[in-house]
């Protein structure tokens, strides 16, 4: 049904939208710090910086228009997204296409802010993004896995666990994109880095048992076992066990809590990729799996 440019926009608008989220969650969180005065426990967003801003909204900003030219080209004409845009009908569609903009237009915004200086930007407007910001990505990360479960004819596509396995393994991502951002200033901003990492593991964990709820649903509450035994052991089997359950989940969590415990750097380092290749997968096994 769809090719590969389907699954890099999945992942790619995915993840730059809750790379987008993340990083204006840490700076909402510093302003409400600011607020309250002293509170230890979110005492690492001191450790924020606009370069690390400028990096981070860099990278979701290109990913998510790489991902808006994905999805243009599976569309086959792009003039359609367009027309869309135009011409608003009551669509899911519709909703996806104007989040994804508005998403994109946010995280330039905000990445040119962080780049060319912020002190000449009024802060309630930088604020006003940053809430945009954060809406409109965790919008567009459910909506890559609404896309696909209103189809609900395919196997295992028409779940409502399948938007949130998706969101959870984007906002995944944009925790292990604002990491990167971050490793640098990594000997300067070691408790931004660890706290990151613990919200990775977070994160990590409740998309386990996202996909765990994913999994069970459709196998006894939807009838739809074989479909199931098929993802889990038919012959894309080696796809989702190492390339989604060791990427994503295990071997990444793995890697936050040894460098929370012991602090080398060279651990959350090395998680981030795993992220990056294990969210990638999701997507695979999701859209290929169920026709194999």
């Amino acid at each position: 049904m769809f090719g590969d440019s389907i699954i890099w926009y999945l992942f790619l608008g995915g993840g730059g939208a809750g790379a987008a989220a993340v990083l204006a969650a840490c700076d909402l969180l510093f302003a409400h710090r600011s607020r309250l005065g002293r509170s230890d426990r979110l005492a690492w967003t001191d450790e924020l910086s606009r370069p690390l801003f400028a990096r981070g909204y860099l990278a979701a900003t290109v990913a998510l228009v790489l991902g808006a030219l994905c999805l243009l080209f599976e569309l086959g004409r792009p003039e359609r997204f367009l027309y869309v845009l135009a011409l608003p009908t009551a669509s899911v569609l519709t909703f996806g296409s104007y989040v994804l903009a508005a998403t994109i237009v946010c995280a330039a915004a905000l990445g040119g802010i962080a780049l060319f200086g912020s002190a000449r930007t009024p802060v309630a407007l930088v604020r006003t993004l940053e809430w945009a910001a954060l809406a409109l990505g965790l919008a567009t990360t459910a909506y890559t896995g609404v896309l696909l479960a209103q189809i609900g004819f395919v196997p295992l596509w028409g779940s409502p666990f399948l938007p949130a396995l998706f969101t959870c393994s984007s906002l995944s991502v944009g925790v292990a994109c604002a990491m990167a951002a971050a490793l640098p200033d990594a000997r300067r901003a070691p408790r931004l880095l660890r706290a990151l990492a613990r919200a990775d593991s977070a994160v990590i964990a409740v998309e386990a048992l996202v996909l765990t709820a994913y999994l069970a649903s459709a196998a006894f509450g939807s009838g739809q076992a074989e479909a199931v035994e098929a993802f889990l052991f038919g012959p894309g089997m080696w796809f989702f066990w190492i390339g989604f359950v060791a990427c994503a989940l295990a071997l990444p969590l793995a890697l936050d809590f040894s460098y929370t415990g012991c602090g080398r750097v060279a651990l959350a380092a090395a998680a981030v990729p795993l992220v990056l290749a294990g969210g990638f997968f999701l997507r695979y096994c999701i859209v290929n799996v169920p026709w194999t």
